[in-house]
């Protein structure tokens, strides 16, 4: 018994270190990682953001598989495409022509997907910003909680940008970014852009028009890797790896019972 009474003094004393020594220590390194991060991102999550990230970057979409049936050259700033030139194959009839259409400044198509994980980001920052150097953690619940909330917002960053929402053909059909097209696409086309984890891909939906429901035909998709979205993965990746050692070790010197 006495054996035992000394070992959970020890995790008790291993545990008050860690929360004295470590913690903060550990929520630094999770800050300047979320730092960095904000840095890249183009648009304006906290003081640390940089202006200058926001440029336009002209860019070149294309086919994965090397076809032609459909070409796209985009200019993209923050988080709205504010320029392309698109040019795809388009069946009327028996033939076969070019199609070109356009969106111009003014008109730009909104990424929700950079959007969502901006917010989500500023939601991280804030959460770490709540708990500065001078305050002192009680208990490993505590931190637990404080480290539980954190990674729930970075897990939401990471899945805005690598786990696109799944578009219903209504959502496709009707989405109001399709007026940004100059002129607009026919009816029997839909167009959409979206980020999947480094890539920015813009996908186009043959239609058929049926009595009484809408079919997909065919699909083709364009594609490109963006810098800033690869960098920003790997950060929001790093900081929860961060937040899960620090939290494997609490959970283990708490999951005694004594232990808090």
């Amino acid at each position: 018994m006495a054996d035992v009474d000394s070992e959970v003094d020890c995790l008790h004393k291993e545990l008050q270190w860690v929360l004295r020594e470590e913690v903060h220590k550990v929520i630094h390194d999770v800050h300047y990682t979320l730092q960095e991060c904000s840095k890249r991102f183009p648009i304006r999550t906290s003081e640390y953001s940089q202006v200058n990230q926001t440029k336009a970057q002209r860019i070149l979409l294309a086919s994965p598989n090397g076809t032609g049936d459909i070409k796209c050259m985009v200019t993209l700033r923050g988080d709205s495409i504010t320029e392309a030139d698109i040019n795809f194959k388009h069946k009327q009839g028996k033939e076969h022509h070019v199609f070109k259409t356009s969106i111009s400044e003014g008109f730009p198509w909104k990424l929700q997907q950079v959007q969502d994980a901006g917010n989500h980001l500023c939601n991280a920052l804030s959460i770490i910003g709540s708990k500065d150097t001078n305050y002192r953690f009680k208990t490993g619940q505590e931190v637990l909680l404080l480290l539980d909330d954190l990674m729930k917002c970075l897990l939401k960053c990471r899945a805005s940008l690598t786990l696109p929402k799944r578009k219903s053909l209504s959502d496709l059909v009707n989405n109001r970014n399709m007026q940004c097209f100059k002129p607009l696409v026919p009816n029997d086309v839909a167009l959409s852009f979206y980020i999947h984890s480094s890539k920015l891909i813009l996908a186009m939906y043959n239609l058929h028009h049926g009595q009484n429901k809408v079919e997909i035909t065919s699909r083709y998709q364009v594609e490109t890797v963006v810098q800033w979205l690869n960098e920003t993965i790997v950060f929001f990746t790093l900081a929860l790896q961060q937040c899960q050692q620090l939290k494997d070790k609490i959970s283990i010197l708490c999951g005694h019972d004594g232990i808090s």
